[in-house]
């Protein structure tokens, strides 16, 4: 299989690239420091699966998942991220991504996340597991919303980020204060905090 890793931090790349390929010698791991870089090596030789880190410096790890949808929408795409919130599973899920790997995961279960893509799945393990996600029902999109709730952003604005009608995010809160079972956005994280969904606020 072969893997396109595109991170700015060269001694991640490197260390990420010896452990896959020692812990699976099918594993062919190229690595590119920028977007640019990254979508001009899967130009070169075409990988089967690109992981782009969701801090590039000055880059978007997320419009980098677009760009690649755009130049090589055969190759399937993965976000990579030490934040391992739903909510940017999530927003990656909503920017083309097929996965979604936290880089405190073990290389064993990034290289089941990377079969499991490869095979045509998804790997969204992240989402499973926390938050009460099953409990509350919250979907990708209300996800991507309470995200930015709690980063102080008003209607207008998220609406704007998400590129959808602010009646529409006016109906994706009314939804997330019913599920959460609160009273007003200071109450909806609340909530959400007691219930696991420890959002990053940066």
């Amino acid at each position: 299989m072969k893997l396109l890793l595109v991170d700015d931090h060269p001694l991640f790349g490197v260390g990420f690239a010896h452990a896959l390929s020692h812990a699976r010698p099918d594993f062919e791991v190229e690595t590119a420091l920028s977007l640019g870089q990254g979508v001009e090596r899967a130009s070169q030789c075409p990988p089967d699966i690109v992981l782009i880190d969701y801090r590039l410096g000055g880059e978007d790890g997320l419009e980098g998942l677009r760009l690649f949808g755009v130049r090589h929408p055969l190759v399937s795409r993965l976000l990579i991220s030490g934040d391992e919130e739903p909510a940017l599973a999530a927003r990656a899920r909503a920017a083309g991504a097929a996965g979604f790997i936290g880089k405190s995961q073990p290389v064993a279960r990034i290289a089941a996340a990377l079969d499991e893509v490869a095979a045509g799945g998804e790997a969204f393990d992240v989402l499973q597991p926390r938050a009460g996600l099953v409990a509350s029902g919250l979907t990708p999109r209300q996800l991507e919303v309470l995200l930015l709730v709690a980063q102080g952003r008003q209607n207008k604005q998220i609406a704007a980020e998400l590129q959808i009608a602010e009646r529409t995010v006016k109906l994706h809160i009314t939804a997330l204060l019913d599920a959460m079972d609160a009273r007003n956005r200071t109450h909806l994280l609340v909530q959400a905090r007691r219930a696991g969904l420890m959002l990053d606020l940066r």
